[in-house]
């Protein structure tokens, strides 16, 4: 009997050594891939390839990619190792044109997809690839123009009014503010409106369980989702495999239910709205209307679709929800928090929002936000500083050679933009870590290459739904500013802190202002 014990723990330990040997073998294996094909490298280390800080939570993802692209200064591009996988980094302004838009038929696809695919809230236009993201593009791309996007400012104008009544409660209470939550409240009464078809309050029982139901994806992220991000950088397939879901099911079930009961009451009661809702409803793909979306590089077989299904729209309805409510209430935040650190700006800003309302009879419309050059200044430097995303991925669909150089780009492999190192170059931006919004005078923008600024991407992969955040964040500033002044609190820590676990930019501290109502108000 003994003998046997001894035999099995014997077993147990050479099984487990042999483990041990597989994965070292399988994790090194590639870690002399840039020294072998002549390309400078971020030296990997055990286990983690070169991403260490970033797995450990060190710093924040931009800002590891910003040391990474400091320590070459005179490359196009250089390599990192992601685990074991080989990624390329490409710092160089006309070589992420070629890859973005020249030569984009060899980086169709994204290259990171976190979650499970085969789940149908994952299958919205972020995560497709290949043919299928080539049909939605193409399917939604009409929802989105100038003209659409319009047709929703009534639905915004009324949530921004119900913003303003949220505000005035919190300014009863004479203290500070937690900026952060009374916006994500106004984002989210915008999006359910214009995604959901809902009408919702935050100040009312209905806005607060729609609030309570659908915000926790855009919470701080949980020891799950940092586990199963490492596992997906690591060991991509084993999401599909694992089945791994980001998404809780009680949350895929509400926003299903949610989009399934606003189209049957539509469709029962001939209900039209103008809003996401309607223009999902409303989609039919033909063939020839290709000629109206040159952005997407390929055709469909397909002659006609029966439009899309209700999973579909409730995948796609939930991007928007993901896109528009982080990028919007984020933006505005952090543009409040900057002002209030800069009150000439602030007096300034709000001196032009008083006098396009003024030329356009007192109100508040969707001509007067293009008519304040200011907003838009302000909003592009908040945006360069802070912007959501810390990097943008593609990833290799067909070997690319780069071009005047000997390096090949593999089919399948990603490749990384870092968008954060890219906005805080001092070669692009003098004092890169200032808030200057003259950096986007027309004649100072005039300067640069148009690809160091990337907020939203660019080419045919670029985010979508750019139009309609942008114009929820002037809608929500532009009502803050005409009726509060926002102030810095000496609780306030500045410069901010980020949150070292997000996968986007977030502060690792609820940022606080103090408001006040304006003197003419």
């Amino acid at each position: 009997m003994g003998l046997l014990l001894e035999n099995l723990i014997v077993e147990i330990f050479l099984g487990s050594f042999l483990l041990l040997w597989i994965f070292y073998w399988y994790i090194m294996r590639g870690y002399d891939y840039w020294e072998q094909r002549g390309v400078p490298f971020i030296k990997p280390q055990f286990p983690f390839g070169s991403t260490k800080e970033i797995t450990l939570a060190k710093t924040f993802i931009g800002k590891a990619h910003e040391n990474f692209y400091n320590q070459f200064p005179n490359e196009r591009f250089y390599g990192i190792l992601e685990f074991h996988r080989p990624t390329l980094v490409v710092r160089d302004p006309e070589l992420i044109k070629m890859i973005m838009v020249k030569d984009f038929q060899c980086f169709t696809d994204r290259g990171s997809v976190i979650g499970n695919t085969r789940e149908y809230i994952m299958k919205h236009l972020v995560n497709l690839v290949g043919q299928e993201w080539k049909d939605m593009r193409a399917k939604l791309t009409p929802t989105f123009t100038s003209g659409k996007i319009k047709l929703m400012f009534a639905l915004m104008e009324k949530c921004s009014e119900q913003l303003q009544v949220l505000l005035e409660s919190e300014i009863q209470q004479d203290k500070n503010i937690d900026v952060k939550t009374v916006l994500s409240k106004f984002t989210m009464d915008v999006i359910a409106s214009c995604a959901f078809g809902v009408e919702t309050s935050a100040l009312t029982e209905e806005g607060k369980k729609f609030y309570a139901a659908v915000k926790g994806p855009a919470k701080k992220p949980s020891i799950k989702t940092n586990l199963t991000r490492m596992l997906a950088l690591a060991f991509p397939s084993v999401v599909n495999i694992l089945r791994l879901n980001l998404v809780r099911p009680e949350l895929r079930d509400f926003l299903t239910n949610m989009v399934r009961n606003t189209v049957e009451h539509r469709q029962k009661n001939n209900i039209k709205r103008n809003d996401f809702v309607d223009l999902l409803m409303n989609i039919k793909y033909i063939k020839d209307e290709w000629e109206e979306n040159r952005d997407v590089s390929s055709k469909s077989n397909d002659q006609v679709s029966e439009g899309l299904t209700i999973e579909e729209m409730t995948a796609q309805s939930f991007v928007f929800f993901l896109a528009g409510f982080e990028t919007a209430s984020s933006l505005m935040t952090f543009c409040l928090l900057e002002l209030a650190c800069n009150p000439h700006i602030q007096e300034q800003l709000y001196q032009q929002i008083q006098e396009a309302v003024d030329r356009n009879e007192g109100k508040i419309s969707y001509q007067m936000m293009t008519e304040i050059p200011l907003m838009d200044q302000v909003i592009n430097e908040t945006l360069r500083l802070y912007g959501t995303v810390h990097v943008l991925t593609r990833k290799c669909t067909q070997p690319y050679k780069i071009p005047d150089s000997d390096f090949t780009v593999e089919k399948d492999m990603k490749v990384i933009i870092p968008v954060y190192a890219l906005h805080h170059d001092p070669q692009y931006y003098p004092d890169p870590y200032e808030f200057k919004p003259e950096r986007f005078l027309p004649e100072e923008t005039k300067k640069r290459h148009p690809y160091v600024f990337l907020p939203f991407g660019e080419g045919p992969r670029n985010c979508i739904g750019m139009r309609f955040g942008l114009l929820q964040a002037k809608v929500g500033l532009a009502t803050v500013m005409l009726n509060f002044q926002a102030n810095l609190p000496p609780e306030q820590e500045v410069p901010v802190q980020f949150n070292n676990q997000a996968i986007i930019l977030m502060p690792a501290k609820p940022i606080l202002l103090k408001f006040s109502h304006r003197k003419n108000v």
